[in-house]
């Protein structure tokens, strides 16, 4: 275990001390020993004797709440036992390691489908059943942060798993690859690590790919071992916020092998699916919410599912501190705390409409082909920027709701809006109170 670990730990437990009675801490919290952590998972031992479920339920929200406060990092805490433990006490992927690092629960049945993310998790379920044997390779999944590209591919490594567990299965992501690559450049082990991924690994799933972009070498070694896993009929499964052609500093070959299979995007869940996101987490929590308070949360907060399993959380949090049931006032105050990190819900026409008057525009001229006048021109820009800004869309989706224009077009609106506004106070001005207007 790292020293830095070990403090970051220990914030968090200085913390606590402040929010429990010096008792609770005694009791609940002495003997408790970080294992383990990395971006997304910290791995603590609870002593033998303790219910661990009863723990997790009771402290669980409280823990990770105050773990984001004192060291600013957010992972989602597991607790095991001493004999637990030590069976596997890392939770970073290894170079070489027997075990992989993945979240038990995140499984095909825990996964909340809804209709945009029906073509992922069927896509996803395919992979699933028959590794290296469908047209789906490779398959990369693609859209913002905590939509659930994550628990579908972790979904897909324990099925082939529970399975075979025989299949050589490596989950890491794009980060851990390439510092895996610099370790064994130093160490001279390039071959090494080579012959491992090549002659060792039956199914391959990498996280966030878009952190390869700039790394040529890296990218480099990645792409001999895409070919050599891809000949062979092993499975590779990747995940990125964008599409490959909009990942900046990519090989074109990568993009190009990227798009050999299948591409699917998730999008935010509607509505209905964030209310049975809702019911699900608070069932996971063993909170009772009623149909009131779960209409409201999934309202209120839109964007991607951390943020409903953050509300959960905090309103764990408050009915162990207050002692209190969960009821519509609660969630209010949830929502209006957490307001300032939620994405404001907007349309396409609504922006186009506010930025036509403002510019003294003819709407339709801003969503035609061709440059139009200046002002025309000028109010398009603008509107692409927003529609970035205040959605969740990537740079293709919004090119196409402007006459079908490329994804460059949209970059370079988007820097020419953020330079415009840099030189001209009226003008950013104006801008931002498009952006703070512009809104259903």
């Amino acid at each position: 275990m790292s020293t830095n670990v070990d403090i970051l730990w220990n914030r968090c437990l200085e913390g606590l001390k402040v929010k429990l009675s010096q008792q609770v801490f005694q009791e609940q919290f002495a003997g408790l020993r970080i294992l383990d952590l990395n971006d997304r998972r910290a791995l603590i031992e609870v002593p033998l004797g303790r219910d661990i479920r009863q723990f997790g339920r009771l402290y669980k929200g409280l823990i990770e709440i105050c773990f984001q406060e004192t060291t600013g990092f957010s992972p989602d805490f597991e607790f095991r036992h001493p004999e637990q433990g030590q069976q596997s006490s890392r939770l970073g992927p290894i170079f070489r390691a027997q075990g992989i690092a993945i979240n038990p629960s995140f499984s095909f049945e825990s996964f909340v489908v809804g209709g945009k993310s029906q073509f992922a998790y069927s896509a996803a379920f395919a992979v699933a059943q028959h590794p290296g044997g469908g047209k789906y390779n490779p398959m990369l999944l693609y859209g913002g942060s905590g939509l659930g590209k994550t628990h579908l591919i972790q979904a897909i490594a324990n099925y082939v798993l529970e399975g075979d567990s025989g299949k050589r299965v490596r989950y890491l992501t794009a980060d851990d690859f390439s510092r895996e690559y610099v370790e064994c450049l130093k160490e001279n082990r390039i071959n090494e690590m080579s012959n491992y991924y090549r002659n060792e690994v039956d199914v391959l799933l990498i996280d966030d790919i878009q952190f390869l972009s700039g790394k040529i070498e890296t990218q480099n070694e990645f792409f001999h071992i895409f070919n050599s896993l891809h000949q062979v009929g092993r499975q590779i499964v990747l995940t990125s916020d964008a599409p490959p052609s909009e990942i900046k500093d990519l090989q074109e070959r990568l993009i190009s092998r990227f798009s050999w299979g299948l591409c699917v995007d998730i999008q935010p869940p509607d509505v209905e699916t964030r209310e049975a996101i809702l019911r699900k987490k608070s069932e996971a929590s063993h909170i009772e919410m009623g149909e009131d308070v779960i209409r409201y949360l999934a309202q209120g907060i839109e964007g991607n599912v951390r943020l409903l399993e953050s509300a959960v959380r905090k309103l764990l949090l408050l009915t162990n501190v207050r002692n209190c049931d969960i009821d519509i006032s609660l969630a209010k105050e949830v929502v209006s705390e957490m307001a300032p990190t939620i994405k404001k819900r907007v349309n396409l026409e609504a922006v186009v409409h506010a930025v036509a008057l403002h510019f003294s525009v003819d709407e339709n001229k801003i969503l035609e082909k061709g440059r139009g006048t200046k002002e025309v021109a000028q109010a398009r820009q603008v509107a692409m920027f927003l529609m970035k800004q205040l959605t969740h869309l990537s740079l293709k989706s919004v090119g196409i709701r402007f006459g079908n224009r490329d994804h460059s077009t949209v970059v370079h609106a988007i820097k020419t809006v953020e330079k415009g506004m840099s030189a001209d106070p009226s003008f950013k001005r104006a801008v931002e109170n498009l952006l703070s207007n512009t809104h259903d």
